[in-house]
């Protein structure tokens, strides 16, 4: 007879309730702040701004950034995006819209996860995995956020879920495994080109080489799974070609990827041991079964040979992807969620073992690295509240309520951690930690953090003053400021300066134009001008600098 705790966990983990579960927590995981947070620079910005493009001019082929054209990542997230919005009867400029694609990318990569645990442990223990999963902070960050990297990490999940399913000792339905494989992999490729290749060509070849076979890898041989990739693929990748004569792919692997492997492209450089610094606060709430995990993979030649090849098959996954992404120059957090749905998995393995067997001294560690990462986040959470408009003293006050109110939580979380044992208690503190943790921070704080939003400040101030762009009027010129957040809360035709000779670009905008600039340049030119009292100061993202703009309208006179 099994405990109160796990069989209630077997309960939950029962038919279609579980998948219901995981994608429910999914979405609440990924909801704070997806409508209230403005446009993001400097990434979701563009991106979102390429997909509004995209609806307005109805080419679903070429990626542009105003009259730019945008080389960067392939069309897969633009399609999306603009499937979400246009289906959510949306305005073009409403961000939540564009997040939905995201949403859908982190509900799809904890379903994955459930369904890769499935083929590894029992049911109990994949749904433990896929739930530790699903509001992870670094996964529900993603989530909410209009960028590539919550649906890469779905469709990676998904791949690799299909190839588990095809190495079980008596694999069901092999040939439809192999397209689930190739579909994702070729969806992957859509989304961020050569990262779904990566992992999952990485993940296969370590299994290959630890374990020595490959027959279980023959019906991804078979013709059907690479022709589905091809027709998934190649239609646009030709199409994409010719429309710029092959710039498209000079670009993305020239001026994109090869920056990234042969340095710290933007000033993203790090050390490696980057992404294992960050691993335990990105994780959480998983880490509350990290050192059980440890435990586990440590003994694993002694493990029965059905768990251990359910190991093997995790760490195949994450060691060879996260040791290429901390040997990269360029690193960012995001860069190694591919790997966090097996990191979940076998965290969730770690504290079933880990019950079963009392492991006293990993169960500890784990305590004590839940409490590092929950410091952590805390520490992000106070050091947000500093971002709310207001004086240093103003800033210190918020700081220190929202770190004791995180600390509060925190404490509360280790001390009901310390006094439980199933794995089902201890997944369900952890969660609830950060989730609170998640909505304290994006549905509370960062909406309110408005030295960090420039281009949302801009546009209510130009709203107050009745300046913004009418249809039938002359466009917004925005001078000193180049951030495409900036172009997205507007409009598409927003005349944005390009950067060199301010004078010469103001030169160029018509009389009765709304403008928004440096308060510098405001000052400079009183006359010609009819300037706003408003003053927006606060941090461009985008670059990190300190930036104060002025509003105003075009107006005759001298300049």
């Amino acid at each position: 007879m099994q405990p109160e705790g796990q069989d209630f966990l077997s309960r939950l983990a029962h038919g279609w309730r579980a998948w219901a579960l995981i994608a429910a927590l999914s979405v609440v995981a990924a909801l704070p702040g997806i409508a209230s947070i403005p446009v993001l620079d400097r990434d979701e910005a563009r991106f979102a701004q390429a997909s509004r493009q995209m609806i307005e001019t109805r080419d679903l082929v070429r990626i542009q950034l105003q009259d730019e054209p945008r080389y960067k990542k392939p069309i897969g997230i633009h399609w999306l995006q603009a499937a979400t919005v246009t289906l959510s009867g949306a305005p073009l400029n409403a961000i939540w819209a564009y997040r939905l694609a995201s949403v859908l990318g982190g509900v799809l990569a904890a379903l994955a996860t459930f369904w890769a645990g499935l083929a590894l442990f029992d049911r109990r223990t994949a749904f433990l995995g896929a739930a530790l999963f699903a509001p992870g902070a670094l996964m529900s960050a993603e989530a909410a956020i209009a960028k590539t990297d919550a649906v890469l990490c779905g469709c990676i999940a998904l791949a690799l879920a299909a190839a588990a399913h095809l190495r079980a000792s008596a694999p069901k339905r092999p040939r439809a495994m192999a397209l689930i494989f190739w579909g994702a992999f070729a969806a992957g490729v859509l989304t961020k080109g050569p990262v779904a290749p990566v992992v999952c060509g990485l993940t296969l070849a370590a299994l290959a080489l630890w374990e020595r076979r490959i027959a279980w890898m023959a019906p991804l041989a078979h013709w059907s799974g690479p022709a589905l990739a091809a027709a998934m693929v190649l239609p646009w990748a030709v199409a994409i070609s010719v429309a710029t004569q092959g710039a498209f792919f000079t670009e993305m692997l020239g001026g994109d990827l090869a920056p990234k492997i042969g340095g710290g492209q933007e000033g993203h450089g790090a050390w490696p041991g980057y992404h294992l610094l960050l691993l335990a606060p990105l994780l959480a709430p998983a880490v509350i079964g990290l050192g059980q995990a440890i435990a586990a993979t440590a003994g694993l030649a002694r493990t029965p040979p059905a768990e251990r090849a359910a190991l093997v098959f995790l760490i195949c996954w994450i060691a060879p992807a996260f040791a290429f992404f901390e040997l990269l120059p360029t690193k960012l957090a995001h860069y190694t969620l591919p790997t966090y749905p097996a990191f979940a998995l076998l965290c969730a393995h770690g504290l079933m073992r880990g019950y079963e067997h009392g492991w006293r001294r990993a169960a500890l560690a784990s305590w004590i690295v839940f409490a590092l990462a929950g410091a952590a986040l805390v520490g992000v959470t106070a050091y947000a509240a500093t971002m709310m408009p207001g004086d240093a003293a103003a800033d210190q006050r918020r700081a220190m309520q929202a770190g004791m109110v995180g600390a509060l939580a925190l404490i509360v979380a280790l001390v009901a951690l310390s006094r439980t044992r199933t794995p089902l208690a201890k997944a369900l503190i952890a969660i609830a930690f950060v989730l609170v943790s998640s909505w304290h921070l994006r549905g509370r704080i960062l909406p309110e953090a408005r030295d960090v939003q420039i281009s949302a400040e801009v546009t209510r101030a130009l709203r107050r003053a009745d300046l913004l762009p009418r249809a039938d009027g002359p466009p917004l010129a925005v001078i000193g400021f180049r951030e495409a957040s900036i172009v997205f809360e507007t409009e598409t035709r927003t005349m944005v300066w390009p950067g060199g000779d301010m004078e010469a670009f103001a030169a160029r905008i018509p009389l009765g134009a709304p403008v928004v600039a440096p308060c510098a340049f405001a000052s400079r030119h009183a006359d010609g001008y009819a300037w706003r009292d408003d003053r927006i100061e606060g941090l461009n993202l985008g670059n990190g600098d300190r930036v104060c703009m002025r509003i105003g309208q075009r107006s005759d006179g001298p300049s």
